[in-house]
């Protein structure tokens, strides 16, 4: 693969779009997307990385102007056409990366926050509730594009885990927990969550 070229805020030519992210570029997006410009509507890093886990993992390929807009927030306001080329560069060298972790047999390094600063609690809720909205711009919907009952399976963990049972009291009767299930499971699915993200991807291989 051919090496990255500088960023497109130094003035040089476009860079290699499936160079992935280094650490630094990291930080870059993540600053960048919760910068005044974006008013707060981008969505956070570790919510984009369970986005584009979701897309890589649709059924069938969604294209970048599907997800972009959602990550982005719809309607960004750039400051200038440099820094629209930059996000835009990174968010496609993120997805780049997240592609090639999910192919990898090394599996993908996740990037989850403390429920509070310091703490040992991670907020699973967010990252899962981007998943979620990647699984919503699969046509057909995953639910749709195979009537086998381990695609619901599939999708369990990060419904739980988003809160989605406590907005839909009408899926937590039709799940029909008994009494601690739900913790438990929760808690499995944390502590095997990587797992969870590649079995989602390998189904539909």
């Amino acid at each position: 693969m051919p090496a990255a070229s500088e960023s497109p805020t130094t003035g040089s030519s476009t860079p290699d779009l499936h160079a992935p992210l280094r650490e630094q570029e990291l930080d870059r997006l993540e600053s960048l997307l919760a910068s005044p410009p974006f008013d707060g509507k981008a969505v956070p890093l570790d919510a984009l990385q369970g986005l584009l886990c979701a897309v890589l993992s649709s059924p069938q390929e969604i294209p970048a102007d599907a997800w972009l807009p959602l990550a982005l927030g719809e309607a960004p306001r750039y400051e200038n056409d440099a820094e629209a080329v930059e996000i835009e560069h990174l968010l496609l060298r993120f997805h780049a990366g997240m592609a090639a972790e999910l192919r990898s047999e090394q599996g993908i390094s996740l990037i989850l926050y403390p429920l509070e600063e310091g703490g040992d609690e991670f907020d699973y809720a967010t990252w899962c509730a981007g998943y979620l909205d990647g699984v919503d711009l699969s046509e057909p919907h995953w639910t749709e594009a195979s009537d086998d009952e381990e695609v619901s399976e599939l999708l369990l963990p990060f419904l739980v885990l988003a809160g989605a049972l406590e907005d839909d009291p009408q899926l937590r009767e039709e799940l029909d927990f008994a009494p601690g299930d739900e913790e438990t499971f929760a808690r499995h699915w944390k502590e095997n969550f990587a797992d969870c993200v590649h079995d989602a991807y390998d189904y539909w291989l």
